[in-house]
């Protein structure tokens, strides 16, 4: 083995997250990778494993990797080429790379570096000091990941943006074609909204924003993906959900705000929301915009309808008085 097992010891329970990160160990050797694996694990990580670059790119094709380990001289693909081929996909730019060499030469240290390595451990290595660096590599990823969940955050209510909204609706539109499953998707807009900022001003328009916010988030599934789309406007991605059960959850959330009261207990108020549902289980859409486009058209709908309804989108034309939602 070139790999000593000499005193390490277990991660602090601060050093750990409550997701444990995954890390993908690219190693020919069976013995290797197999002892690497025991000992990630035993650390808290998620492990995977691959026995060439090839391997490693298929599985990279359907995990969620954060931390790659990866050895040089390996059949098929070596780590050099592994390297590039990651390196030259956007999806998987953020993963930190580590590679494991028995070259001592400056030369190829310093090109795994230029190629877009993060850091390189050398033959033969100590768990302790590749537990450091994975260590190093974790707090990194970590950090990388809460700046990104800071830019894909609403401020005022704390659901997703626009942009990571349509981030998601991306993934998850390609998800649904790919494994024929139904998405759905939901426009939410609060009648009248003017009027409450005009009545109760904007710190009171942006308390009601907040709380439609958390019945949002309160009649949702940890699947579902809620995000306010911009101003008084809100959507949620339902992966995995028809029209039937799209319709069944904008019914709970358009009940809920409509039970809830707002203001203050001096100046109560309540408030109505319209909303438009689209699902590709009852049309095809060879985009997600084309899903998007038609929620907004229900939602058109629902607001030229008077307000305080859901509509549902089909095809040209919304669906039958009798699958929407109203109050006199």
């Amino acid at each position: 083995m070139t790999a000593r097992v000499e005193g390490y010891s277990k991660m602090n329970n601060d050093q750990k997250d409550n997701v444990p990160l995954t890390v993908l160990i690219i190693e020919d050797h069976p013995d290797q990778r197999d002892l690497l694996a025991i000992v990630l694990q035993r650390e808290g990580y998620r492990v995977i494993t691959a026995a060439n670059g090839v391997e490693a790119l298929e599985k990279l094709e359907t995990e969620n990797v954060q931390i790659a380990l990866s050895d040089i001289m390996m059949p098929k693909m070596d780590g050099f080429e592994l390297i590039k081929r990651i390196r030259s996909n956007a999806a998987l730019k953020s993963i930190y790379l580590i590679l494991i060499t028995a070259r001592i030469q400056e030369g190829d240290r310093v090109r795994g570096l230029d190629l877009g390595a993060d850091d390189y451990i050398t033959k033969p290595f100590s768990f302790s000091e590749l537990l450091a660096r994975i260590r190093v590599g974790s707090r990194v990823v970590q950090y990388q990941q809460h700046l990104e969940y800071q830019t894909q955050v609403d401020s005022l209510t704390g659901l997703f943006n626009r942009r990571a909204f349509e981030k998601k609706i991306h993934e998850e539109f390609e998800r649904s074609k790919r494994y024929h499953n139904p998405l759905s998707l939901l426009i939410l807009d609060i009648d009248n909204f003017k009027m409450i900022n005009d009545t109760y001003g904007h710190h009171g328009g942006d308390a009601a924003l907040v709380k439609i916010s958390e019945t949002f988030r309160d009649k949702t599934r940890q699947s579902d993906f809620p995000s306010r789309y911009g101003g008084e406007e809100f959507v949620l991605v339902l992966p995995e959900t028809d029209q039937e059960s799209a319709f069944q959850v904008a019914s709970k959330i358009h009940e809920a705000i409509r039970s809830c009261s707002f203001g203050t207990t001096a100046r109560p108020f309540t408030l109505t929301v319209s909303i438009g549902v689209s699902s590709s289980s009852v049309k095809f859409y060879s985009d997600w915009r084309e899903l998007l486009d038609d929620a907004d058209r229900a939602l058109y709908v629902a607001k030229n309808s008077g307000k305080d309804r859901i509509e549902l989108w089909e095809s040209e034309k919304k669906t039958s008085p009798i699958q929407t939602s109203a109050h006199p």
